[in-house]
């Protein structure tokens, strides 16, 4: 898995939590289950849609489905996952 995926993912993370957690709750989230879905559409996407989600994904949309299919590869070998 390259490091740039791994670094959208988290500054994905990093924006949602920013936005969803408002006290000491204790909340846990991870934008890793839902960055590869969105990373797939924007290989399809066109117009301001794509642009969009590119910006969403923290990398381009031309390169977006081949980091979605290599981030779930990789992340089908992780134990307990």
């Amino acid at each position: 898995m390259r490091n740039s995926t791994i670094r959208a993912v988290n500054r994905l993370t990093a924006r949602w939590a920013e936005q969803a957690v408002a006290d000491d709750t204790g909340t846990v989230l991870t934008a890793v289950g839902v960055w590869p879905l969105l990373a797939l559409l924007a290989d399809g996407a066109a117009g301001p849609a794509r642009g969009e989600l590119s910006e969403a994904l923290g990398i381009s949309a031309d390169s977006a489905a081949a980091a979605a299919r290599e981030l779930l590869a990789d992340l089908s070998g992780v134990r307990g996952l």
